[in-house]
This record gives structure tokens, C-alpha cells and sequence, in this order.
């Protein structure tokens, strides 16, 4: 079977100081760039990598969305709360408008326009809920301060730091076959009301929603924590993105 083509949408950085410090920019250039752990685990499960530039009219991508199988929203910044109708809180982080006002457009053209299967990692999570209607926490420390540490960001990538309850019946339990997992943390955002068409099918111990699912058969499924950064050390994160990419596989 010839392999899926799966596009991976990328960060960007209107800072010029990651080129800089690596020598290999100059002053006042943008950048636009992808963590390896992604690429890594789309090819590891049988995929094609694909990286999705951020361009300034997403209609530009409409020829490269028709040879795609499947998309991962990966994750990054924050997400501007104007796109879900809040001024911004204290604790709100790094923002970076071009890719929000791209990203917003190019997951509703994903979801409402096309039946590829979808992955969210993290950002890409928050990106699918407020894309769908939903909201976000802007900063989990002042917004529910009763609640676990999900940003330990000095953090090997990989580490377990909390466990995740995962609902009898849903895909993501299908996945893993598991009724509880342990997951790794690097997030200060997360869902507070989920977007249209989705249930929230994972939960860490405070009921913070880490897993997501559109209720369609069609295979549009999110996680708040980043599986792609465990997919070395911990191979029991793996089937994913095997299942991703096997129905990524199936829609070709």
C-alpha cells in the first residue's frame, strides 16, 4: 500500500533571536519551524511528513490539501482569546497573530470542507475547540490554581507526570486499551467548553479535558499533552499515530 501523505502544520516565530542565536539568520527575520519529535513519529508509524508552511491567504494550500491523506495540528503558542471572545488575562502567554488568523482558517477548511482524518496535539487541541466554537482557559495557574501543575516545562520530554482517564467506548480507548494512562505535561492553556461536534473522552485528576473526539465516525481526534515527545523512551504512546495514520491510509 503505497504510504498516506500527512501534512504537519508548523510554529512561527515573528522573533528573530532563534536565527540569530543558531547563526544562521539576521535581524528582524521571521521564522517559521518544526519541532523533529513530529516528524519522527508520522514516519515511525508509517507515514509520509509532510511540513504545511503558514502562508498569507490559506487558499494557497487548496492543491497541496488535495494530495494530503490526513493532518497534525501541532502544537506552540498561545491562541489569541479574541478568536473565542475574551479581552486576555494575566498569565496569558506568547502570541503570534499570522499564524492564529492561518490556523483558524485552515481548520475549518479541514473540517468543514474536506473528510481528511485529523490529529491535535496540544495547541493544536486548544486550535480544534476554538475552530469548532469552544473557549479556553487562558492560563491554568490563575484560572484554576486548586488544580495539578500541567506546565512543568523543565521537564524531560518524555517524564510522566500525571495519569489520564480514558472513557469506556471511545476511539481514544480504542487506541490504547486502557482505562488510564500516563502522559507527559508541558501545557498552561486548556478547553474550558468544548467546541461543536466534540466530547471530551480523556481527563486528568483535576477534570481538566486532555483527550478530545469529534462524535462523527470520521477520525478527528486531539490530546491536550504531546505523544510525539514520547515516542522513543515510551513506545506503549505509539499507537496514536498508528491509528492516525491508518486511517489516514483508509481515507486514501
Amino acid at each position: 500500500m503505497v504510504k498516506p501523505l500527512i501534512g504537519i502544520c508548523v510554529n512561527y516565530l515573528s522573533d528573530d533571536s532563534i536565527g540569530m542565536q543558531a547563526g544562521i539568520g539576521a535581524k528582524k527575520q521571521e521564522w517559521q519551524l518544526l519541532a523533529d519529535d513530529y516528524i519522527v513519529a508520522i514516519e515511525r508509524a508509517g507515514g509520509v511528513p509532510v511540513i504545511l508552511p503558514i502562508t498569507e491567504d490559506v487558499e494557497t494550500l487548496t492543491p497541496l490539501l488535495e494530495k494530503l491523506d490526513g493532518i497534525l495540528f501541532s502544537g506552540g503558542s498561545d491562541i489569541d482569546p479574541n478568536f473565542y471572545g475574551e479581552y486576555p488575562r494575566f498569565g496569558l502567554g506568547l502570541i503570534e497573530p499570522k499564524r492564529d488568523n492561518h490556523e483558524m482558517k485552515l481548520a475549518k477548511k479541514v473540517l468543514f470542507e474536506t473528510s481528511l482524518p485529523v490529529l491535535g496535539i496540544c495547541r493544536g487541541m486548544q486550535l480544534l475547540t476554538v475552530a469548532t466554537g469552544g473557549t479556553l482557559y487562558q492560563d491554568l495557574q490563575s484560572q484554576r490554581p486548586e488544580g495539578i501543575n500541567h506546565s512543568v516545562n523543565k521537564a524531560l520530554r518524555h517524564h510522566v507526570f500525571h495519569p489520564v482517564k480514558i472513557e469506556k467506548g471511545s476511539a481514544l480507548y480504542d487506541i490504547y486499551e486502557t482505562e488510564e494512562l500516563g502522559v507527559n505535561s508541558f501545557h498552561h492553556q486548556a478547553v474550558k467548553e468544548l467546541g461543536q461536534g466534540f466530547k471530551a473522552t480523556m481527563t486528568a485528576p483535576d477534570g481538566i479535558i486532555e483527550g478530545m473526539e469529534w462524535e462523527e465516525e470520521r477520525f478527528v481526534v486531539a490530546v491536550q499533552w504531546h505523544p510525539e515527545m514520547m515516542e522513543g523512551p515510551v513506545a506503549s504512546i505509539r499507537p496514536i499515530f498508528d491509528a492516525f495514520v491508518n486511517a489516514c491510509k483508509i481515507a486514501k
